[in-house]
């Protein structure tokens, strides 16, 4: 069934559907989209089925057809084995990647490489795919050459992009793409994709689903983690927003002993933080009927409670300076006085 191992994406997969129906495919595509809402799965699906003759090809399923053409960042001296077992994996499960380096790139060794290809008839007359994941950490040189072929696109090759940060590539490289942007994936369908793996627990399936925020990658990376750990810490600081400016201080310091003052720690606490005035504010509307839409379904009586203590609390307000604390963290600003002055400002916002 064509794109069968493809979460979501409904929209998509439809429109696609009908441009390989129809004849009337591009040359060039690039999938765009948060992380794990299946931009590298769409994209090696549409080029399994752009060389596929209809019949099963194992060539196709684990990535070795000699049309098909797989690039993505990686150190300059990447041994072959190593790039032929990231293949292997990623052919297995495209939504899980493997990236094992700190700042990959893409050299114009690569794209060069596309162009020789490009020159050669293809081994089975159906044309060559070229696959570039995170295409967007091409280098300078790199991103010149492919724009190159992109101007003067080679009879039957078709260019299959992925990109996070679509924003960081060339515009002239996207006005010569059909671009495509992915939707976050609904909660039901990434519950059912969790309930098909071995031995996991439903109730944290349901729990992961709805953290997530619409990317499959995240949870799965939310099934291996201790989620009541992660959620009771995330109610440890919402619960100390309402105590005096001397408890959060010294709050704050251990929270950032306990973290080791690591960054992307803390940004996934104040987002769980955020994610719990967000039940708030909607329980606050809906009662006991927002079951189904809140993520801490799990907790309705800490909800009801914190919502009848205070009820006049500008939760808005609270989630969008959350928010903001985030933001200010990617500018280097002192983490210790972000949450020392967040949690001073959520305490107002919720004793108002």
């Amino acid at each position: 069934m064509v794109f069968e191992n493809i979460i979501g994406q409904t929209r998509t997969k439809n429109a696609l559907l009908k441009a390989i129906e129809n004849d009337r495919l591009s040359h060039a595509y690039l999938f765009s989209g948060l992380e794990g809402v299946g931009c590298d799965a769409m994209a090696v699906e549409l080029g399994r089925q752009l060389l596929s003759t209809g019949e099963e090809d194992v060539r196709l399923s684990n990535l070795t057809h000699p049309d098909f053409h797989v690039i993505f960042p990686s150190p300059a001296k990447i041994k072959e084995d190593e790039y032929r077992d990231i293949v292997k994996n990623f052919a297995e499960n495209p939504y899980a990647r493997q990236q094992p380096w700190a700042n990959p790139s893409i050299s114009i060794g690569k794209v060069r490489e596309i162009r020789r290809k490009a020159s050669f008839k293809s081994f089975e007359g159906k044309g060559r795919v070229v696959l570039i994941l995170d295409c967007e950490k091409m280098t300078v040189e790199a991103a010149n050459s492919l724009l190159k072929i992109l101007e003067e696109p080679p009879d039957k090759m078709y260019l299959i992009m992925s990109s996070e940060k679509p924003n960081l590539l060339l515009p002239t490289i996207k006005s010569r793409c059909q671009v495509i942007k992915l939707d976050p994936i609904p909660v039901g369908e990434i519950e059912t994709a969790l309930l098909k793996l071995p031995e996991v627990n439903a109730e944290k399936i349901k729990l992961a689903a709805r953290l997530s925020g619409g990317s499959y990658k995240t949870a799965l990376d939310l099934i291996d983690e201790d989620l009541s750990e992660r959620q009771n810490q995330a109610l440890e600081f919402f619960r100390k927003t309402i105590q005096n400016s001397f408890l959060q201080t010294i709050f704050v310091d251990e929270l950032l002993k306990r973290f080791n003052r690591d960054l992307k720690s803390v940004k996934e606490l104040l987002a769980h933080v955020a994610i719990w005035f967000r039940d708030a504010l909607i329980f606050r509307e809906g009662g006991e009927t927002t079951g189904n839409s809140i993520i801490h379904f799990n907790e309705k009586e800490v909800l009801s409670k914190f919502n009848k203590t205070f009820p006049d609390a500008d939760l808005h307000a609270a989630v969008q300076e959350i928010e903001n604390s985030i933001a200010l963290m990617d500018r280097n600003v002192q983490i210790n006085l972000i949450l020392i002055v967040l949690l001073n400002k959520l305490r107002a916002f919720v004793r108002r």
